[in-house]
């Protein structure tokens, strides 16, 4: 393993070891300490994830313009600042409903930007076998999330504040990684003089132009509103009223979640590339739609835990497939902002569904929403099915010249 990828893994692990404490910490907070209902808990997770669909393909542009290393040094150090802020305030017994607002603006909107950045310095740290090395950064990714995840499982024993202040020092050493790098200024290709907004259009018409990139972006958008907004909003839900769970049992069904990622991440490494990448998405989508209905159904905790293992190995196939799919097919002076274009499917379309699926909760109750998404997948999946390539995308078609 090259001495660079080691570095970027490093950073990598210390950013989803804090974002995976942020991942149970901040539900917990809205749900649990603060007790708030429903509704008010989708908006808090559309703060978390609305920044995506302002800041993601902004951040796209300026990560193809600049130098990737310099800018996730500088975001590292700015991701650092909200956790700690809001230590403080946990710390001074003063946490409320706009204070984690707040929290989740600045860190949704630091988040925008990082993705974009940190997705396409990999491109530029590793020269062979990209596709080996998108697979093995997705698990460390996944690995050092549930690190964070079961770490933030401890915030009803020890408290917030601790957690936070732990979770701005992680971000800090991820900055202390990505200094080790080689600098990563932009890709050839950049006209000079392009404004941010028309090199963002012209991301946006790059994945519009091509058969094999739109489907998936596609794909993603009704992955992100219809099952990422049933994680933010159903999941914790059904946890708090159906189990009557705390922050341990929220942190032991998000382990479930990602540990089945992390298991469909392994798969696919030893796998090697796949032929048909597309389909694996569809089947993978179409799994999370059978998951969903049964999530509907009453079962004891293990059995629901066991759901979200599975649901999680689905997620695993369709990120990392779609996110080969979207770095192999587009040319590399375009490459950050499709990767933000692919992201913000996912990050932008969350917010979207959190909010409709915490107002859907209040009327029919956690588990009776998750029929919704569910039937709603089932036509998108018909949808790309029969007026989409992405069913039979191969690996074996010749790559666009740059």
């Amino acid at each position: 393993m090259e001495s660079q990828f080691r570095w970027y893994l490093t950073a990598n692990a210390a950013w989803f070891a804090s974002f995976g404490v942020q991942m149970t910490l901040f539900p917990w907070l809205v749900a649990v300490a603060l007790r708030e209902p429903a509704s008010r808990v989708g908006i808090a997770w559309t703060a978390m994830m609305a920044p995506a669909i302002v800041f993601m393909l902004l951040g796209g542009a300026v990560a193809d313009r600049a130098d990737g290393r310099r800018l996730l040094i500088y975001y590292h150090l700015l991701a650092a600042g909200p956790p700690l802020a809001l230590a403080g305030v946990a710390a001074t017994g003063v946490l409320s409903y706009p204070v984690l607002i707040g929290y989740a603006l600045a860190a949704g909107t630091l988040g925008a930007f990082v993705v974009p950045a940190r997705d396409a310095l990999l491109t530029r740290v590793v020269s062979r076998q990209r596709e080996r090395a998108i697979a093995v950064t997705s698990t460390a990714q996944f690995v050092f999330q549930i690190v964070g995840i079961v770490v933030a499982g401890s915030a009803s024993a020890i408290g917030a504040a601790p957690l936070l202040a732990g979770q701005a020092a992680v971000f800090a050493l991820g900055a202390l990684a990505v200094s080790r790098l080689r600098p990563a200024p932009p890709a050839s290709g950049q006209p000079r003089g392009e404004s941010r907004l028309r090199a963002m259009l012209e991301g946006l018409r790059e994945a519009w132009a091509s058969p094999r990139i739109l489907p998936v972006m596609v794909g993603m958008l009704a992955f992100g509103v219809l099952y990422g907004g049933s994680f933010a909003v159903i999941l914790p839900l059904i946890v708090r009223d159906v189990y009557g769970g705390s922050s341990s049992e929220l942190a032991l069904v998000n382990t479930a979640f990602w540990a089945g990622t992390i298991a469909a991440t392994l798969a696919q490494i030893k796998a090697g590339a796949l032929r048909r990448p597309g389909r694996a998405v569809v089947v993978s989508m179409a799994g999370g739609v059978l998951i969903l209905g049964a999530m509907a159904v009453p079962a004891p905790l293990w059995r629901f835990v066991a759901l979200c293992f599975a649901w999680g190995a689905g997620a695993g196939v369709v990120l990392n497939q779609g996110r080969t799919i979207v770095q192999l097919e587009t040319r590399e002076s375009h490459r950050a902002r499709a990767l933000a274009i692919f992201q913000l499917g996912f990050a932008g379309g969350a917010p979207v569904g959190a909010l409709a699926l915490g107002y859907l909760v209040v009327l029919v109750g956690p588990r009776t929403a998750a029929v919704v998404p569910a039937a709603a997948m089932t036509i998108v999946l018909a949808f790309l099915v029969v007026r989409s390539g992405l069913w039979r995308h191969a690996t074996a078609a010749p790559r666009r010249p740059a």
